[in-house]
């Protein structure tokens, strides 16, 4: 009741209201601020104890990196320990076996040829060698050793005098005995060409005692330790027990050095292998040796222990990169998660407004439309539909909505059948399309393209039905106008005196007739081909011609040049000749887009027939079968031309029968005749595939010889003349004699036609007739 008396601010409510108000705003905003710095206090915890077991784990990993390489340096360390150990211990085993092979009489070269035999087999050795007690080399694998004098005291350690142990001596310079010189300042590397001398003492017999020198290869030696190297920082080292270092692979700093001279005092102390860490002067070092059980050497190896922890503080360093980002990302995805969740009725309000806005745009889309679209229920009323739907049937949305389309558009010119067909259709969820008759509201009738989808809700329910409503009236016009003209083309077609196919740019058949199969002796197959490709069609065609393959490759070559070819003839195996006609079918207007390709085939075999026998007939002498006068100097004239191009040889020879009006005049006309043809053929059993004989009238023959010289000319002449004058003709039981008068002339480069050829072959003949006939003359 206060309430209700209390005074009213300008918007109506009273101050007290307001004040409450206000107090409940500033305790909400008191208590959203506690809740973000109570939010950032937990992500900052959470951050710093993040970073701490990043921090625990990356020193265990250190540890554990450490540890791991100090593990594979001692392997290494006993390993390369036992691989120079064997490889020594095999050199005292071929020292020992010779040695006790030794024969004091023997003379020098029995001695080298043995020493050569042990040492193909040890590839590491420079040299073996027997050095007299002077140390005289009195026998060596290398010729240039022998006869040095040596220094026994610098190939030996200070305890030589054991002979029962195998001595290694220090390191030299140089390549072998002969130019050898002592190495052993251990505060430069090894030489990089050198050797280790390795020594055993024998007496052979009561003779004064000798020794076995082997040289060992110090590169040799330097690739094998080089393999156990790890790191770059690695050093491996060979020493003598005495200190004496045989091998190393770099040079060891200040420290390392007082360290190896340390090492040696443990070693004679009984000290057999031991790890150490050392301060260096490029860093620490992680330093391993160990004693060889039975040989007197020791191999050390120091490593670069911050080059083996490179990698973890690389992996560190990458852990880091990679963690703090996301960190970052994690704590800055969880703040916007927390905003997010502050802000999500604010979001929740937005996105429904923006829902409504864009069901309205859709909507409003829809009535835009041209094409009708309608939603029904489930049970197929009408809930809403665009403008276009009125336009399209003329019923208006108020008409429309809550009743059946069939009570509004069904035509009656579908069958049930077809309505239960697309209710099984859009009720099994799928998509139904099809083309039906309906009717306006005016009664008139249309053709409808019809779509119908049905809408399913999250949990698959059948809820709704869109229907897409097109008028293809003038469409389903349109196409019976297609197809009446493309029946029309068939006709045509199918009358058309030939094959005929037309393809399109995809290579499939859109038109052929029935002749394209009587062309190519196949059975028509069953069914349209329209729509089929064209490739077995092809196959089949090539296949009857005579080269399959050039059939093919000329037809892709049209097609790709789009080539128009009219009347090319194509030649088949059975024989026949097919005529072809190529044509690109183009759009009209100002496109002129290619559309496909038409082939037109005719059967020209009998045309072709016709033209062989004009073209004999024109060509041949009715009578002998050889060429007639004007095909015979046609022939000249191209021989006249390859004799002034190639300068080659050729030669013309005339011929003609001795008195010949005799045989008609005795024998009669028919022997005449008879005669010609057996000059003929005598002359064919005489030429060569590439001469050519002619008739130039009468009992007149002419004889082309392509190639030939003056000689081969008269030859050949001389032949032909004596075979008819012994080759009598046999006819009617009757020998009839012949002789013949010939003429020859070479074909000359400046000759300008046959005729001027045959002119002089023409006076040689002339010549031979005046001089006796029965004869051969030249031009």
């Amino acid at each position: 009741m206060d309430d209700w008396y209390a005074p009213r601010d300008a918007t109506g409510s009273s101050p007290s209201s307001s004040h409450a108000e206000h107090g409940f705003e500033m305790n909400a905003r008191r208590r959203r601020r506690l809740a973000d710095f109570g939010f950032l206090a937990l992500l900052c915890v959470c951050a710093l104890l993040a970073w701490a077991g990043f921090e625990y784990h990356f020193s265990r990993v250190l540890e554990d990196v450490r540890t791991a390489h100090e593990q594979v340096l001692q392997r290494d360390t006993r390993h390369l320990n036992t691989h120079i150990g064997h490889l020594l211990r095999n050199v005292d085993l071929n020292l020992i076996s010779l040695g006790r092979a030794i024969d004091a009489d023997a003379p020098s070269p029995e001695w080298t040829s043995r020493l050569e035999s042990v040492i193909q087999h040890i590839p590491y050795l420079r040299s073996l060698s027997v050095v007299a007690a002077d140390g005289t080399v009195i026998a060596s694998t290398t010729p240039e050793n022998r006869g040095t004098v040596l220094r026994l005291d610098s190939y030996h350690p200070p305890d030589r005098a054991r002979g029962d142990i195998l001595q290694i001596g220090p390191p030299h310079a140089g390549r072998d005995l002969a130019d050898a010189r002592p190495a052993d300042d251990s505060l430069t590397p090894t030489p990089d060409l050198g050797f280790v001398p390795i020594a055993r003492s024998f007496r052979p017999g009561n003779a004064p005692p000798v020794a076995l020198l082997a040289t060992l290869d110090l590169d040799y030696l330097e690739r094998i330790l080089d393999d156990f190297r790890t790191t770059h920082g690695d050093r491996i080292s060979l020493f003598r027990l005495d200190g004496i270092r045989l091998l190393d692979t770099a040079t060891a700093d200040t420290a390392l050095q007082q360290l190896e001279q340390a090492l040696a005092l443990r070693w004679q102390a009984g000290e057999t292998a031991g790890m150490q860490t050392l301060d260096g002067e490029q860093g620490h070092l992680l330093v391993s040796y160990q004693l060889n059980e039975r040989l007197p050497f020791a191999v050390v190896i120091s490593s670069a222990l911050d080059e083996a922890l490179a990698g973890a503080y690389a992996e560190s360093r990458s852990s880091a990169l990679i963690f703090l980002p996301l960190s970052l990302l994690g704590l800055g995805c969880t703040l916007a998660a927390y905003l997010y969740f502050r802000r999500a009725g604010q979001h929740e309000r937005s996105l429904r407004h923006r829902a409504e806005a864009r069901r309205h745009l859709l909507e409003s889309a829809l009535n835009a439309s041209a094409t009708a679209v309608v939603i029904t229920g489930t049970d197929a009323r009408i809930e809403w539909a665009n403008p276009a739907f009125t336009t399209l049937t003329g019923y208006g949305l108020s008409e429309a909505v809550g009743r059946m389309p069939k009570e509004l558009v069904r035509s009656g010119q579908q069958s049930r059948e077809f309505y239960e067909s697309m209710w099984r259709t859009i009720l099994s969820g799928a998509v139904w399309r099809g083309e039906l008759v309906n009717r306006r509201k005016d009664g008139s009738l249309y053709d409808e393209a019809l779509t119908i989808t049905p809408v399913r809700d999250e949990q698959g329910t059948l809820t709704h039905f869109i229907a897409i409503k097109e008028d293809i009236t003038a469409t389903r016009a349109a196409r019976k106008d297609l197809q009446a003209a493309y029946a029309r083309l068939q006709t045509v077609v199918d009358h058309f005196p030939g094959a005929v196919i037309m393809e399109d740019m995809q290579g499939q058949i859109t038109l052929l007739n029935d002749k394209v199969f009587d062309l190519m002796n196949m059975p028509r197959p069953p069914g349209n081909l329209a729509g089929a490709s064209i490739k077995s069609l092809t196959l089949a065609a090539g296949k009857l011609s005579l080269d399959p393959t050039t059939f093919a490759q000329r037809l892709d070559m049209l097609r790709e040049r789009a080539q128009t070819v009219y009347g090319e003839e194509l030649a088949h195996r059975d024989g026949r000749w097919i005529e072809r006609d190529f044509i690109p079918i183009r759009s009209t207007g100002s496109t002129d887009a290619l559309l496909g390709f038409l082939r037109v085939y005719r059967d020209v075999s009998a045309r072709k027939q016709q033209e062989k026998a004009l073209w004999l007939l024109a060509t041949t002498d009715p009578l002998t079968g050889v060429r007639n006068r004007r095909a015979f100097l046609d022939k000249v004239d191209a021989e006249l031309v390859r004799v002034r191009r190639y300068r080659n040889n050729a030669a013309l020879m005339m011929l003609d029968l001795d008195y010949f009006k005799r045989v008609n005049d005795l024998h009669g006309h028919a022997a005449g005749d008879a005669m010609l043809c057996h000059v003929v053929t005598l002359a064919h059993s005489l030429l060569r595939a590439s001469d050519l004989i002619g008739r130039l009238g009468g009992e007149e023959f002419a004889i082309l010889l392509p190639a030939t010289g003056l000689a081969g000319a008269l030859e050949l002449a001389e032949r032909l003349r004596s075979t008819l004058e012994n080759t009598p003709l046999v006819y009617q039981n009757r020998d009839i004699g012949a002789t013949t008068s010939i003429g020859v002339s070479l074909m000359q480069a400046d000759d300008s036609n046959a005729e001027m050829i045959l002119a002089r072959a023409d006076s040689a003949l002339y010549a031979a007739k005046h001089n006796g006939r029965n004869r051969v003359e030249q031009a």
